[in-house]
């Protein structure tokens, strides 16, 4: 009888301390999709806010100027097919611990070019199970479109023509097919952060 009672009281034991586990581990997913919601909304904000400025009256000064959550904003990446439109923040030095608080907020420059310009410009962004950022690019297919905005108030549209799969650690995905041709190469990472997916698109 004293087993019994023993056993029970270890199974009661085990029983709470995996619920108290679970309980942890649901908020922690919870906050996470919280934060990445908050986010999304605060982002189109941003976006709204761009799409409203008259380019044809802003000064060099005021380019400079344009901010959100105090990173520089340097144009608007959107992609029809999958529904989504984000500020892209240029931050300067790009380095795991430096891009980890930009990148939690909205996409960013990781290389490259201006918005627009000649050559390969690449573009960050998290892939987040949500959807949000980058999180639907694997639904994206050749000839798919991504258009970029830039601070000159000019939208290029561009179509993608390779999609793969790399190593975090593969250089060769910065550099331009050729640098006569504007070109944009989105990556967010994939297989467990183990991988990155890469999309190259040029204009049309």
């Amino acid at each position: 009888m004293k087993k019994n009672s023993l056993e029970l009281k270890i199974y009661k034991t085990i029983f709470n301390m995996l619920l108290i586990v679970a309980i942890v581990v649901i908020g922690m997913i919870a906050h996470k999709y919280i934060g990445e919601n908050e986010n999304e909304k605060e982002s189109q904000d941003a976006v709204e806010a761009f799409s409203n400025i008259d380019f044809s009256e802003i000064t060099e000064e005021s380019k400079e100027q344009l901010e959100y959550k105090g990173y520089k904003v340097i144009g608007i990446v959107k992609i029809p097919k999958i529904n989504i439109e984000y500020p892209i923040l240029e931050i300067g030095n790009i380095d795991p611990e430096s891009a980890k608080e930009p990148m939690k907020i909205s996409v960013i420059k990781y290389w490259g070019e201006k918005v627009n310009d000649y050559g390969n410009l690449s573009l960050a962004g998290h892939n987040n199970k949500s959807g949000t950022m980058f999180g639907k690019t694997k639904k994206l297919s050749e000839g798919d479109i991504v258009e970029l905005s830039d601070l000159e108030g000019k939208t290029i549209q561009y179509s993608i023509y390779n999609i793969f799969t790399t190593s975090p650690n593969d250089v060769n995905i910065l550099l331009p097919r050729d640098e006569h041709v504007r070109e944009v190469t989105l990556i967010t990472c994939t297989n467990g952060n183990k991988q990155r997916l890469i999309l190259k698109a040029q204009e049309i």
